[in-house]
């Protein structure tokens, strides 16, 4: 098995989470007082949302792959179900939506195709988490 890394950096920032990868930002995150912000995303809308986007990349790539031509547009709903105690995402309902002109054999591969994407591998097998405090410099 080979690995590799994968980093994104979280900070706050005006009261919400702000994410970073390479040069890409977004802003997560609830208001001081709990409340939903309209112009952020809330935990759960990213990992749904980083589900559907493996989904229609891994899509995407599948048909590139193997020669499948017809396929004009790929669209992903994720409806993910909550649970508490712990607080967590229980299930999640990946709806996938091909356009073109398809075959019904190019429909059951590109399916098959989508249950393939590295974020659902992760969601299903788990993911060791390791939380660590970083280290300070301590001013003299």
């Amino acid at each position: 098995m080979s690995t590799s890394t994968i980093h994104v950096h979280v900070r706050e920032h005006e009261g919400k989470a702000q994410i970073a990868a390479r040069q890409a930002v977004l802003l997560s995150g609830r208001g001081p007082d709990g409340d939903e912000l309209p112009d952020t995303f809330k935990a759960g809308e990213l990992i749904l949302g980083a589900l559907g986007t493996c989904t229609v990349g891994t899509v995407r790539a599948y048909a590139k792959q193997h020669g499948i031509t017809g396929l004009t547009d790929v669209q992903v709903d994720v409806r993910g179900h909550e649970a508490d105690l712990p607080s967590r995402i229980v299930r999640a309902e990946v709806i996938l939506t091909l356009q073109g002109s398809l075959s019904a054999d190019d429909r059951v591969r590109l399916r098959q195709a989508a249950a393939t994407c590295k974020i659902g591998h992760t969601l299903k097998k788990g993911i060791e988490i390791q939380i660590a405090e970083a280290e300070t410099a301590i001013a003299a």
